[in-house]
């Protein structure tokens, strides 16, 4: 067989072709939205197992989110391999390692301290929920930047960071007593997990040496939301015989909020010496009127698309009070009977601005799927399911017997069995998911105990049940995920870019956000904005986002409404006419 006909280069495009056959290390994989870069990844390491270049157990993909990680098995299944590739998330990954060194040396499994936010009201309790939230998120900077409490003042004011708790000498020394109290409880948070896997990779040259051997073969998705402290343990991760493909895109770089450096991405030449950079541009998800409104947000040429043209993205405004009714209108009429409600989403800069609008959803008999409902872990019977799990027990021994392969689907109901949950065909599914993420945390960390597994699901709280609704979702929520009609909310400045985005970088990541937004729509993209609402309790006049002329010309939602009235009227007329034409 030539490599022209094989099974696993069939259907790939010339460019996606030479990202999985090429033998170059480090590689960079620049993958615009929609290129295929998770079939790309899948095929790369199907393709290099089949050609002899790396052993599929010794293949190690990190992902950015458990679902991530389970997309990627499951695909990787499909194509032959079963459950010999590891993947998951840099925290899932370094867990692992700690658990295994600590049953190595007869030493108790760490502690992780899963609400870091209770600690931190320990420590002040006059902060209310939401300075709570910020001075988290702000030590996670810090952790992810690798700041120390002592240099937070200089590099607070470096990145032009606005302290969460006073000044900024106040959150070094609030940062430090986090710090210490952590110590004195013998507990991690997640981010000390990373910490401590780079310093046992620096320490423990028999660790670093098996956990090189065991994962030779390295992959990275999203690239361009890495960490400095994840590059330097991904850096510490690599031995001389070791391998490393990055796959990401800078375009959809959004989390530098967050600690995430996208330069890593943009100069990857400088911090991976040696890199081969190869690109895939075409775009296999949305029609070319969304790529081009895309590709004018950024300044540059569209994508090329895959699909066929379809419609202009809409662009309409309406008066704040009648912002949830609106859309409401727009969802239903959009809704194609016999299909389900989750081919839409509605998309918003802010959480807050989310919740009024899945009530109004609800009212008008519109089934919504917002992230915190549809969570595994809030999931009754799923929670039935840990409830009735010893915590020091072996996660293996308490799924035994109801693992995913060669069970008939009325089999799905034996792990309801004895719990008070209703065993309806959702339950069951719900409970599949979830054996699902079992099965992919157990071949990280083959001795895991129940306990453990809850860390590990509470740290990545996005692992989903199966269901039918709208999804509600902010922008970063979104990322990573496509539907076939995109609503947009909220296009207004101060919420597109956010009104705390003062610096360049700050609203260049904000343009890029919002280009993470409209590309997930596969063949629909409308967006909605206000020019009045009401905020702080009086009404107040809106701006358009300095962006939303590059997706099109904004019409009143009235005009609309007049120009669906008289289209109606005139086919009422035509009916008339043909059922009595004298």
């Amino acid at each position: 067989m030539t490599e022209a006909d094989h099974p696993l280069l069939a259907g790939l495009t010339l460019e996606q072709r030479d990202a999985v056959t090429t033998g170059a290390s480090p590689l960079c994989i620049i993958a615009g939205a929609g290129s295929g870069k998770t079939r790309v990844l899948t095929r790369r390491i199907a393709w290099q197992a089949s050609q002899g270049n790396a052993d599929p157990r010794r293949t190690l993909a990190v992902t950015f989110t458990r679902r991530a990680a389970r997309e990627l098995r499951a695909r990787l299944r499909r194509l032959g391999l079963n459950d010999e590739v590891r993947a998951g998330t840099f925290h899932a990954v370094a867990l692992a390692q700690l658990r295994r060194h600590a049953a190595d040396s007869g030493r108790r499994p760490p502690r992780i301290l899963e609400n870091s936010g209770g600690l931190i009201a320990e420590l002040r309790p006059k902060a209310d929920r939401a300075a709570v939230t910020d001075i988290v998120n702000e030590i996670g900077w810090c952790q992810a930047r690798l700041v120390l409490p002592e240099e937070y003042p200089a590099e607070a004011r470096s990145a032009g960071r606005r302290p969460p708790w006073g000044r900024a000498d106040r959150f070094a020394q609030l940062y430090a007593d986090y710090e210490s109290a952590k110590r004195r409880r013998r507990v991690l948070d997640f981010d000390d997990v990373l910490s401590r896997s780079l310093e046992l990779m620096a320490t423990d040259p028999k660790q670093a040496a098996a956990h090189r051997w065991l994962h030779q073969h390295v992959l990275v998705d999203e690239f361009q939301d890495i960490n400095p402290l994840q590059f330097a343990l991904l850096r510490s991760w690599l031995g001389p015989d070791s391998t490393l493909v990055v796959v990401g895109d800078p375009d959809q770089a959004i989390y530098g909020w967050n600690g995430a450096d996208p330069g890593l991405i943009d100069a990857v030449g400088e911090h991976l010496p040696g890199c081969a950079v190869l690109h895939m541009r075409t775009n296999f998800r949305s029609t070319p009127e969304v790529l081009a409104a895309a590709g004018r947000l950024l300044s540059r040429s569209p994508q090329p698309a895959v699909r066929p043209p379809g419609d202009e993205p809409t662009v309409t405004v309406c008066d704040g009070s009648d912002e949830a009714s609106v859309l409401a209108r727009a969802v239903r009429h959009r809704h194609r009977p016999g299909t389900r409600w989750r081919r839409q989403a509605v998309l918003a800069r802010t959480n807050a601005q989310l919740e009024p609008l899945r009530r109004a959803l609800l009212r008008h008999g519109i089934p919504v799927a917002a992230p915190s409902e549809r969570s595994l872990i809030r999931k009754p019977e799923i929670a039935a399911l840990l409830g009735a799990w010893p915590a020091d027990a072996s996660l293996a021994s308490c799924v035994a017997g109801i693992g995913r392969e060669g069970r008939d689907p009325e089999s799905a109901a034996a792990p309801l069995a004895g719990t008070p949950v209703e065993d309806t065909p959702e339950a069951r599914a719900t409970v599949e998911a979830f054996l699902d993420f079992v099965n992919d945390h157990l071949t990280l960390d083959p001795d895991s105990t129940v306990a453990a597994f809850r860390t590990a699901l509470r740290a990545d709280d996005r692992a989903a049940a199966p269901s039918d609704g709208v999804d509600l979702m902010t922008f970063h929520a979104a990322k990573g995920l496509e539907w076939p009609v995109v609503h947009i909310v909220g296009m207004e400045d101060g919420f597109v870019p956010i009104a705390h985005a003062r610096t360049a970088a700050a609203l260049a990541e904000e343009r890029r956000l919002l280009h993470v937004a409209v590309t997930r729509a596969e063949q629909e993209l409308h967006v909605l904005w206000c020019d009045r609402r009401d905020l702080g309790g009086e009404s107040v006049d809106r701006e358009p986002s300095p962006w939303l002329e590059m997706i099109g010309t904004s019409r009143r939602s009235d005009d609309t409404e007049s120009w669906m009235a008289r289209n109606l009227e005139g086919v009422a007329r035509a009916r008339r006419a043909i059922a009595d034409p004298g």
